[in-house]
């Protein structure tokens, strides 16, 4: 069976569902499907064909020439030049308006004309870019105006290589309506290796687990681990000091000194997060939520967790898919998953340092303990209300 781990190691379930749909059939079709499937993925995400050869190569033991794989891109209409015809491309121009319409009163809403060019290049809606920045600027000139006002200031940042150091923390922006936000990333390639809404993001034994488990699907640890000052990291802290038998192998920092991650939340506060804060505001101020009430927090859990997962796997995958621009700050240009699966494409090389499994299991088996599993009487409860009513999942 074909994981997504082994098409990008990401955790987008969508394309893993499409891929292990038909694990009966897969045998029987795999170059036929299968080979559609991949190819498809690495070239609505932009991936040169370089890229997509050693992709194909290093992570499906999947071999292609060049010209073969041009063969290929056109047998399944995958072409990098416009739409071919006038009739064509309106149809397209028309699904773009809409999707804009949709992105722009949605999460998004904050977005800049790159990341909404690129949304609509994941979806397979192939445009010029610079119809997407005019359209952006007709539909939304208030947001545009907004966009302009803000410049980041950056710092300079030094990093030999992927998996040299993994920098994390929690974000606590959503956590008044009940949803704290844990990711991590790594510091050369700016991949983002877990981005996870969990009822607590200050337990322990949680962020050892999402440690653990990121650790276990690389087998390899970062030779640094960055976190901030707090209590919650202490746990982490000394399972990658046992993995490496190294007191240097974690560092802590101030908040602001943790930079990589920092970043990458201000990023998404300013482009994502905005819009699901209003929209809980609004539900407060509406009187539809309140967040006093332990019931109707509860309810707010059931009904939105899973929808805000699904979000930030979204924007996880957009990520780290998305081209990175050369800039004045000595940072490496590149699409992050490249970055990170192929350094030395771009002139690093893959800093891990090797993890035994055993070590991974005792770890697992004697000092995690997942104490999100405790049972939930409201949990229960709407649950066998909402089968009760045949009322369908938000």
């Amino acid at each position: 069976m074909l994981h997504f781990v082994d098409v990008i190691a990401l955790a987008t379930s969508s394309f893993s569902d499409r891929l292990d749909s038909d694990p009966d059939e897969s045998q029987c079709d795999q170059e036929s499907f299968d080979e559609e499937e991949v190819l498809k993925y690495y070239f609505h995400r932009g991936f040169t064909y370089q890229e997509t050869l050693l992709f194909l190569c290093e992570r499906h033991q999947h071999q292609l020439s060049y010209s073969t794989l041009l063969q290929r891109l056109r047998k399944y209409g995958l072409g990098r030049l416009g739409m071919a015809g006038k009739e064509e491309f309106n149809d397209t121009f028309c699904k773009v308006q809409q999707r804009m319409a949709e992105l722009i009163n949605g999460p998004c809403s904050s977005a800049g004309y790159r990341t909404v060019w690129y949304i609509l290049e994941m979806e397979g809606l192939r445009i010029p870019r610079v119809i997407v920045q005019d359209l952006l600027r007709e539909m939304d000139p208030t947001g545009t105006e907004l966009r302009k006002k803000h410049r980041l200031k950056r710092r300079s940042y030094r990093n030999p290589g992927p998996n040299y150091a993994w920098h994390i923390d929690g974000y606590d922006k959503l956590k008044h309506w009940g949803f704290p936000v844990h990711g991590a990333i790594d510091g050369f390639s700016r991949k983002i290796l877990w981005l996870n809404v969990a009822r607590f993001n200050n337990s322990p034994h949680k962020i050892a687990l999402y440690y653990v488990q990121a650790v276990s699907e690389q087998g390899s640890c970062p030779v640094e681990l960055i976190t901030d000052l707090g209590t919650e990291n202490g746990l982490t802290a000394s399972i990658q000091t046992f993995f490496l038998d190294n007191p240097d192998a974690h560092r802590y920092v101030s908040s602001p000194r943790n930079q990589r991650i920092e970043g990458w939340w201000s990023f998404y506060s300013r482009r994502h997060c905005t819009w699901w804060r209003s929209f809980f505001n609004d539900l407060e101020f509406q009187g539809t939520v309140d967040t006093s009430c332990e019931m109707a927090m509860e309810c707010l859990w059931y009904c939105f967790h899973w929808v805000l997962q699904a979000e930030f796997d979204a924007v996880k995958e957009r990520w780290n898919t998305h081209r990175i621009r050369k800039s004045r700050n000595d940072t490496v240009p590149g699409r992050p998953d490249s970055l990170f699966f192929l350094p030395e494409l771009h002139g690093a090389s893959d800093c891990g340092m090797p993890v035994n499994l055993t070590e991974v299991r005792y770890v697992t088996q004697h000092l995690i303990e997942d104490d999100s599993s405790q049972t939930n009487d409201y949990q229960d409860y709407f649950n066998y209300a909402r089968t009760s009513l045949s009322i369908p999942l938000p």
